[in-house]
């Protein structure tokens, strides 16, 4: 499973993610990502979580408000991205959270581990950093 911890960017997933969207200079990414965390209908599978945690928090960064755990390389470089942290965006992120911390395979594997409590908590300071 690689590096994990219940920070958004503790884990494999979510940094190859954000390095790549970033090399892309695709701003699209991240609404896509969102949206594709959005419209699942199935169970949200871990690899999907990442991306769509790693998603919300580079809409919280755009706002200014990027995670203590964001990487540097990524959050200097966000302007390339020419995306705007829009109402809408940060709506779409705020649900794409929502659904990942309602029903998920992470969320069940860090209620397995005996973490949910420190995740749902890092999980909640996101959404509160997307609401303005």
């Amino acid at each position: 499973m690689g590096a994990w911890g219940t920070r958004n960017f503790e884990n494999d997933g979510s940094q190859d993610w954000i390095f790549d969207v970033i090399d892309s200079k695709d701003g699209g990414l991240v609404t896509d990502t969102l949206a594709r965390i959005i419209n699942n209908t199935e169970t949200l599978e871990t690899a999907d979580c990442e991306e769509g945690l790693a998603a919300a928090e580079l809409v919280a960064a755009l706002m200014g408000k990027p995670s203590e755990d964001f990487p540097e390389d990524p959050l200097e470089k966000l302007d390339i991205l020419n995306l705007i942290a829009t109402k809408g965006l940060r709506t779409q992120a705020i649900n794409a959270v929502n659904k990942i911390t309602g029903t998920s395979e992470m969320k069940n594997y860090w209620n397995e581990a005996g973490q949910l409590e420190a995740w749902a908590a890092v999980q909640a300071s996101l959404i509160k950093r997307l609401e303005v």
